[in-house]
């Protein structure tokens, strides 16, 4: 996969990063890794927090700039709709615990904190291997299409 990403024109690189800053609001601000005045967050955020919000972030970012020809817009549609998922289950790694209404619905407060709080960085990182997924399957797709067969 490193080999692939290498052979990537510059420009994929310089379109990751506004797309990896766009990919990183919608998983930052409602878990308050970026301060606002919209969300607040009673449980302290941890660095792991931080760690997975970064990697996903940047992961997606490279997902959304590499284009493929039209003739494969099945294949990134899918692509796409994998990131997606995994972008949320990215969100749900880094959220406060307690602030997510639906584990406090099943599990309360004190379940929150104590079953969903320790599992949130396996979450995370289930998250950034989905989204690594997409990536490969991306880059799969990219170099089938960037390289022509041989007569």
């Amino acid at each position: 996969m490193l080999a692939a990403l290498r052979e990537l024109p510059a420009s994929t690189f310089a379109r990751a990063v506004p797309y990896a800053l766009i990919a990183s609001i919608p998983i930052g601000v409602p878990a308050d890794l970026i301060d606002t005045p919209i969300f607040g967050r009673p449980v302290e955020t941890r660095p792991i927090d931080y760690v997975i919000w970064v990697i996903a972030s940047a992961l997606i970012g490279l997902v959304f700039a590499i284009r493929l020809p039209e003739t494969h817009r099945d294949e990134e549609e899918q692509s796409n709709v994998r990131t997606a998922w995994s972008g949320f289950a990215s969100f749900l790694a880094v959220g406060c615990p307690v602030c997510n209404q639906a584990v406090v619905a099943l599990l309360g407060t004190g379940g929150a904190l104590s079953w969903w709080a320790p599992i949130q960085p396996i979450v995370g990182l289930m998250a950034i291997g989905l989204i690594v997924w997409a990536l490969r399957k991306r880059l799969a797709t990219y170099s089938l299409t960037a390289c022509p067969l041989p007569a």
